[in-house]
């Protein structure tokens, strides 16, 4: 029940993704079936002229005058078909196409592929509208687009309007960095990890752009409606590492990775996918990251970086004032004509 609870809360916080993308195959499906009536002009003009004004007016041609295009052939006719079919599939108002339940023991990043694959067929079905509208599908060579549309096809406007995806896992089974790939446009993931797993699953996808956060909780997802990136959250459900990397933070990662909690526990044996050295390196590379800057104010060169072990908190502009200050009081004592 529990479960539910954070799918339902999950979902609603990604509904405005959920719209974007439905909107997008609405669009794609208007389009389509206005075609497809066009196509049927030229049924219809048989049937209003009757059997003798069939016989002197050419139909098609009369179709074409209205349509302002040629007759389709019969594999365009249902290639539009099919592409009809998926867009009013996909247009389910349920929003299990958006939940991934990783069954245990199977492959996590395959099922993710395959859901986005899936879902990408309103991509694919909208593109084939456009190979047919300029007269230029070939079976042969489109007709995959229709059997599955996997990531790596999608164009950057589609990857700013990617479906996003719950994707509940075991944590055994989860292999986060599998995810880089896919990180692109504006596309969403949430991970509800269901059991426990390793300390800092998601470390490895911290990058400048992504935003990043695993805690025990679904709070980060009020933090990214408008945002405009890659997302990957996790909910976790034992004693692993919290934290929210937020790249509208600041330009440097200290800056940006916050609400920071790191477990003492050293991993002492490997975990599923990860070895006892990745795993310790995970949580070095986290705390690499989160770790301020220090310099020490007895420095030599107060632009120089701060000594090892100094507690004094790392700041540019503090450093640079000390500097000049030096600078000014240098020239002072010179009687303003420079260093002696």
């Amino acid at each position: 029940m529990q479960s539910e609870d954070r799918v339902s809360a999950a979902l609603a916080a990604i509904s405005p993704q959920i719209t974007l993308y439905r909107v997008s195959v609405s669009a794609a499906l208007d389009r389509v079936r206005s075609m497809i009536a066009a196509e049927s002009g030229a049924s219809q003009v048989r049937a209003t002229l009757g059997d003798l004004g069939a016989r002197l007016i050419d139909a098609d041609r009369m179709a074409m005058v209205f349509s302002g295009a040629g007759p389709l052939d019969s594999a365009s006719t249902t290639a539009l078909e099919r592409a009809a079919a998926i867009l009013e599939e996909l247009l389910n108002p349920a929003n299990e196409p958006f939940v991934v339940d990783v069954p245990p023991g199977t492959s996590f990043i395959a099922a993710v592929r395959n859901r986005l694959s899936y879902l990408g067929l309103g991509f694919g079905a909208a593109g084939i509208h456009e190979l047919v509208r300029q007269r230029s599908y070939d079976p042969a060579q489109h007709e995959t687009a229709l059997g599955g549309y996997p990531f790596e096809r999608w164009s950057a406007s589609e990857r700013r309007r990617a479906p996003p995806l719950i994707v509940r896992v075991q944590g055994s089974d989860l292999d986060a960095l599998a995810l880089a790939p896919l990180l692109d446009g504006c596309v969403r993931f949430v991970l509800m990890i269901d059991s426990p797993t390793t300390v800092a699953p998601l470390a490895r996808l911290i990058s400048p752009g992504v935003f990043v956060a695993q805690c025990g909780d679904l709070q980060a997802l009020q933090s990214v409606v408008d945002y405009d990136g890659p997302v990957v959250i996790a909910a976790m459900s034992g004693d692993e590492a919290c934290f929210t990397h937020d790249p509208r933070a600041g330009n440097a990662a200290w800056q940006r990775v916050t609400h920071i909690r790191i477990p003492d526990v050293v991993p002492r044996k490997s975990f599923a996918l990860r070895s006892v050295w990745q795993q310790r390196d995970d949580v070095a590379h986290l705390r690499s990251l989160a770790e301020r800057p220090v310099w020490s104010a007895s420095s030599a060169d107060p632009l120089a970086m701060p000594a090892s072990g100094s507690n004094a908190v790392f700041d540019p502009a503090e450093r640079l004032t000390a500097w000049l200050l030096e600078q000014t009081v240098a020239t002072s004592g010179n009687g303003g004509g420079g260093p002696a």
